[in-house]
């Protein structure tokens, strides 16, 4: 009996076809949505995408997949329908997450692996492993997520705070936490996630839309492209961060990389290490 439904809004056919691929070679049956937006013809955000075919979802529970997914493991289905029976009806499942901690503490719990973003290199995608084969967090990835059906029908995706393709399952765990009273959870798995993520100016102006809606609720909110006070002055400090450090560092690692001067400098880096040891 099919148990699960996995929704994918996808752009790429190529990258798309070879998470299907994936998906095929994993050993519990499984319902599929793959909602076609090349171009971004059909969806200006994957909130409303999502939003627009949770009534053809037949099954108990749903997972949301990004396209550039790579599912390992053959078990990885079956592991997330073990986990997801175990915890409450508006709990949240997800392969990487945070946690609302000191603002000094900004490590991702996460057991995929991402592709490096100057060398293209596997690499584990935070500091810290999921303790154990599951933990507690507060906001979850969008790469790979889920959790009952009903609970997105209950609660669908915010397509006016998330208008675009950043943050809708963070804002799903913040409402789960402050409407359902749910908790959110973050599990062990081999996947690869071949991106890196996007922090532009679309994920910088959502993100506060989110802490504005948030502040009565959080004092401070982390997701695992960004983190900031809820406040205007924690979110004024964000912003000016944002467009006056990282983003001018983000362009110039981007265009050593795009020249392959990154490589470069890691091979000389190593030779020298080689004789100075």
């Amino acid at each position: 009996m099919c148990e699960v439904t996995v929704v994918c809004c996808w752009t790429n056919e190529k990258m798309y076809n070879e998470f299907l691929d994936t998906l095929k070679a994993q050993d519990t049956p499984y319902e599929l949505i793959g909602i076609d937006n090349r171009g971004n013809k059909g969806f200006t955000s994957c909130a409303s995408a999502y939003n627009s075919v949770i009534n053809d979802i037949k099954t108990k529970y749903v997972i949301y997949s990004h396209q550039d997914i790579l599912l390992k493991d053959s078990k990885t289905l079956s592991k997330f329908l073990l986990y997801l029976k175990q915890l409450g009806h508006d709990d949240l499942l997800g392969v990487a997450g945070v946690k609302f901690e000191s603002p000094e503490i900004s490590s991702i719990f996460t057991d995929i692996k991402q592709a490096h973003p100057y060398t293209g290199e596997s690499m584990f995608a935070g500091r810290n492993r999921v303790v154990g084969e599951i933990m507690e967090c507060d906001t979850l990835d969008e790469c790979f997520f889920g959790g009952y059906t009903q609970h997105f029908r209950d609660y669908p995706f915010d397509a006016e705070t998330c208008d675009n393709w950043h943050l809708y399952a963070a804002e799903a765990c913040m409402r789960a936490k402050t409407k359902a009273n749910a908790k959110i959870w973050v599990f062990s798995a081999d996947i690869i996630h071949r991106s890196t993520g996007s922090v532009n100016p679309a994920f910088v102006f959502g993100f506060c839309r989110l802490c504005r809606k948030y502040a009565g609720d959080f004092p401070y909110i982390r997701t695992t492209c960004g983190s900031s006070f809820t406040d205007e002055r924690g979110l004024r400090k964000y912003v000016l961060e944002h467009f006056f450090h990282s983003a001018p560092k983000d362009a110039f690692m981007r265009f050593i990389s795009r020249h392959n001067i990154y490589v470069h400098i890691r091979k000389f880096y190593r030779v020298v290490k080689k004789f100075t040891n």
